[in-house]
């Protein structure tokens, strides 16, 4: 996903906590500084910041054929991943009544090999490690909106004392694992998945473009308006995608940021594979695919327009329900 979709879809999911009234002490964090701390969600792609959170792998999660002795460790069927995914999600309704993945698909093992510290699911948990760190050394201010009370924070030295505007930011910058997370191209080890040979980078363009230049990041930066014309244009954009987001955020339904992530790596390489059909492109094969051709419809582009509902409602609400559980922490 580019610039324009992580930052749309982290302000949307400061959003939807507001509007749900999830998590308020956590909305008076986010809200005032959104228009500025926005630049969080898409930090982590920015070359400058190579060095640390930047990056490109630390992005991808791609399975692929699992081949060893543990077969049975790397096999999730449909029904488990389902259940693991919770009924909020667009990802269990869209999964649950596919027919195109087969039997077969389900009870084969995939595992993702990343290198050490290249894992998606390690770069979000040790982000919210970070930030509940960051709660908890938080100054006055910040102090103010925790729940409970943090004895030795108080002898802190007040510069070592996390501010709003530095908390904010990283919270954006969680939202841009969690949102790849839901990226299909991210999750496919398929070659047809590299960003390079272009069905990657058609998908994100074909997103960008259905998000308003508000929401560029010169353009955002320089607005004069308020954080709540912020997020009311954050939510015009929910027309554009067909997304109707829940009135509730569900709890995190692994327990554990890692396997949340995990799993909807996993839905989300289903979607790779019902998107670009594994026997027209089998898995291992280095045979490319056409965004055309895989999104050419005469009844009106029907694989598309779902696709596009499915991952930008669930990349609004996994950024939601992964904050909440952080704050829920207090």
């Amino acid at each position: 996903m580019n610039q324009r979709t992580h930052t749309w879809m982290a302000i949307r999911a400061v959003a939807l906590l507001d509007d749900t009234s999830t998590a308020p002490g956590l909305v008076k964090i986010l809200k005032p500084f959104v228009k500025h701390t926005a630049i969080g969600a898409w930090i982590p792609d920015m070359p400058s910041s190579k060095p640390g959170s930047g990056d490109i792998d630390n992005h991808v999660l791609k399975m692929k054929r699992y081949k060893g002795d543990q077969e049975s460790r790397f096999t999730v069927a449909k029904e488990d991943l389902l259940k693991l995914l919770g009924a909020k999600r667009q990802m269990y309704t869209y999964l649950k009544k596919d027919k195109k993945l087969s039997n077969a698909w389900w009870g084969t093992a995939y595992k993702a090999e990343p290198k050490p510290g290249q894992h998606l699911g390690n770069c979000s948990m040790n982000l919210s490690m970070t930030l509940i760190d960051m709660l908890i050394f938080g100054d006055s201010a910040v102090a103010k909106l925790v729940p409970g009370v943090v004895g030795f924070a108080k002898n802190l030295h007040k510069n070592a004392r996390s501010r709003k505007e530095e908390v904010a930011t990283y919270f954006f910058m969680l939202s841009h694992f969690i949102a790849d997370s839901c990226m299909p191209c991210h999750c496919d080890a398929r070659s047809l998945a590299a960003y390079s040979n272009g069905l990657h980078k058609e998908l994100e363009q074909h997103w960008s473009n259905k998000i308003d230049t508000f929401f560029e990041k010169k353009k955002l930066l320089k607005a004069n308006v308020s954080s709540e014309r912020v997020l009311s244009e954050a939510k015009e954009v929910d027309k554009e995608f067909g997304i109707h987001l829940p009135q509730s955020i569900p709890n995190l339904k692994a327990g554990d940021v890692w396997k949340e992530v995990i799993n909807v790596c996993r839905a989300s390489f289903a979607l790779a594979c019902i998107m670009a059909p594994v026997n027209t492109y089998p898995l291992g094969t280095r045979k490319l695919a056409k965004f055309d051709d895989l999104f050419e419809d005469n009844n009106g582009n029907t694989l598309l327009d779902e696709m596009d509902r499915v991952i930008a409602h669930d990349a609004i609400l996994n950024i939601a329900i992964i904050w909440n559980d952080i704050w829920k922490t207090f």
